[in-house]
């Protein structure tokens, strides 16, 4: 195993700070979506699908910004390095 991080779990959730993004698409949209960014969730609303995901840059599909939680700092922390969907800051 590898260190991702060391410190206060408090602290754990800035590390995916403004990479958490809240976004409603299609059923169709969402087979696009799922190939090409790290979802945390997902849950059918509607006609819709909700999706929490996390990318460095804002996904599109009129995207919104969200808190990042730990367990959404976790999930960065373990695919930062192993994932495409990341683009270098």
């Amino acid at each position: 195993g590898e260190v991702r991080y060391l410190g206060e779990p408090a602290n754990m959730t800035k590390t995916a700070e403004g990479k958490v993004w809240h976004l409603h698409v299609s059923q169709k949209e969402f087979e696009n979506v799922k190939k090409n960014l790290l979802i945390v969730n997902h849950m059918r609303d509607g006609d819709k699908i909700r999706i929490r995901c996390i990318s460095n840059q804002n996904p599109g599909w009129d995207a919104v910004s969200v808190r990042a939680t730990l367990e959404d700092a976790y999930l960065y922390l373990q695919e930062q390095n192993e994932t495409s969907i990341f683009s270098s800051n």
